[in-house]
């Protein structure tokens, strides 16, 4: 393993779950509880930015499901006067048909809690990936319940 770049500029360590901000091994915990950390790496990966690499995607693949759920933190439109949202993509990983209205409904209510409701699709009709803007929250109230009990 290399431990720097060829000019010498030390690479940052991103590692989640063996590999950069994507969990690849079986996690046995409650998808509730897997899509709460996913929520927060993108949050500290917003708040706590790492000045080595640019933020971006946290990615976490949830078999149960057959879902793959992306979620990234930032300003919409990426400027100081932009909007704290998340961007939200669900999808299959052999992408042959779009997520249920049931599964997005839960994917995002675990993750987001109350604020899920405010929640806007971003996708077209056809697509196979379904895409959402989530408003970002600082209250304990936009947590999901067990997150807060």
């Amino acid at each position: 393993m290399f431990d720097c770049m060829s000019d010498g500029t030390p690479l940052s360590n991103t590692a989640h779950g063996q590999h950069a901000k994507r969990r690849g091994m079986v996690d046995s915990r409650p998808i509730e509880e897997q899509l709460q950390d996913l929520r927060g790496r993108a949050d500290d990966d917003f708040l706590h930015p790492d000045a080595m690499r640019e933020a971006g995607r946290h990615q976490l693949d949830l078999p149960e499901l057959g879902l793959r759920v992306s979620v990234t933190r930032s300003r919409y439109p990426n400027r100081p006067d932009g909007i704290d949202q998340y961007a939200v993509t669900m999808s299959r990983p052999v992408l042959d048909r779009a997520p249920t209205n049931e599964e997005v409904g839960m994917v995002l209510s675990s993750a987001f809690g109350e604020i899920a409701s405010r929640a806007v699709e971003r996708s077209g009709g056809s697509s196979r990936i379904r895409m959402f803007r989530v408003p970002a929250g600082d209250s304990a109230s936009d947590q999901p319940a067990s997150a807060t009990s």
